[in-house]
């Protein structure tokens, strides 16, 4: 991973250059942002920069024995902690029991979208957390020598997941590490994070990167034209998650923007035949596809609020979109929003859970109906 390779972060990739080459590094640093923003990205770079035999211009070479681990993920002297749901018939008891599927993460998803990490280790309605046991390992770990490097990185993924008895635990060898051993913490909540954890760390905070930049990001990666790669990068609002997410599927929007004008228009004109129509065309699109077009009727109820409330600055819809909305966002207020996206969310949640994806449509566009037809509170 080059620092290159990250959407902008110029100010927090130098400075991190700089500790590396300065060989004063601090024994625990904390990267703090909204989630997809790139901080595991920077996190690597950052890693590989200081473990680089022959770093270049700011970057590491990529070609030495070092580089070449870190491009498989398999530095010795890198250590990952991360959230994880327990399952002692699988015999998932610590970080590493789900290595291969960090691993994947890391390839597949490095922005880190912590709601593909629940998706691929299958995580259902639990919520991934550290466990104590993690931190045994780290105390265990932390007392032993690099490797091959002069420095020793435990990342902590997400430290706001870690239980109180981890984070405790954990507190000593973070403030008083061995020589060479560099605690990372990633964050997408600081706030959530022990204080005590906290303070311990130095902090860098990241932020959302500039819609030029995303717009120039989408155009090298996936071939975009100029407006295409224009709404993206708007719409991502600076997450390169997002934006990865959008420009992978762009073909996507304009075929579920028909899709969800078709179903609120049936909707509101009180059509049950006809949604069950289209709730039995649209279950043909597979799972995944389903769900990301059920989050796509969730931002769209969302923004034609925010269109009814004529706040134009807050928008983050098409010119087509709009135009849709000019229409038909008055039927979104105060007194169906929550109902409604809870309504979606929950189809959602059923569909990711295997539920009849046509009964499930059907029920959801039904509920549509009267909500549509809600006066205004």
């Amino acid at each position: 991973m080059n620092f290159s390779d990250i959407p902008g972060q110029s100010n927090v990739k130098q400075d991190l250059r700089d500790l590396a080459d300065s060989n004063n590094m601090p024994h625990a640093i904390m990267l703090c942002g909204l989630s997809g923003i790139g901080k595991m990205c920077v996190a690597r770079a950052f890693m590989q920069y200081a473990h680089c035999s022959s770093p270049r211009d700011g970057e590491p070479c990529g070609q030495c024995a070092s580089c070449r681990q870190h491009l498989s993920f398999n530095h010795p002297d890198v250590h990952y902690i991360y959230p994880i749901v327990k399952n002692k018939a699988q015999k998932i008891e610590l970080s590493e029991d789900r290595i291969d599927s960090w691993k994947h993460l890391l390839d597949e998803y490095p922005w880190m979208p912590p709601e593909k990490w629940i998706e691929i280790i299958d995580a259902g309605n639990s919520q991934p957390i550290i466990y104590v046991n993690d931190a045994d390992n780290i105390v265990r770990g932390e007392a032993y020598s690099s490797f091959t490097s002069k420095y020793k990185f435990f990342v902590i993924w997400l430290p706001e997941k870690l239980q109180p008895a981890a984070a405790n635990k954990l507190l000593k060898v973070i403030e008083e590490p061995t020589e060479g051993t560099v605690f990372l913490l990633v964050s997408n909540n600081e706030s959530e994070v022990l204080p005590t954890i906290s303070s311990r760390t130095r902090r860098f905070n990241m932020h959302p990167a500039g819609q030029p930049l995303i717009e120039r990001y989408v155009k090298e990666k996936y071939h975009l034209d100029d407006a295409t790669a224009r709404t993206v990068a708007r719409l991502s609002e600076g997450r390169v998650a997002k934006a990865d997410e959008l420009a992978s599927h762009s073909g996507e929007r304009n075929e579920f923007q028909k899709l969800f004008q078709d179903i609120m228009r049936a909707a509101y004109a009180k059509k049950p035949a006809k949604l069950r129509e289209i709730g039995d065309a649209a279950s043909s699109l597979g799972r995944e596809k389903l769900r990301r077009f059920l989050n796509y009727m969730t931002q769209m109820a969302r923004e034609n609020f925010i269109f009814n409330m004529r706040i134009p600055a807050l928008s983050s819809m098409t010119p087509e979109e709009e135009s849709f909305s000019s229409r038909f966002s008055p039927f979104i207020h105060h007194g169906n929003i929550e109902e409604i996206v809870n309504r979606i969310e929950e189809a959602s949640s059923h569909i990711e859970r295997n539920g009849n994806s046509k009964l499930v449509l059907f029920s959801l566009f039904l509920y549509i109906i009267p909500l549509l037809h809600k006066k205004a509170s």
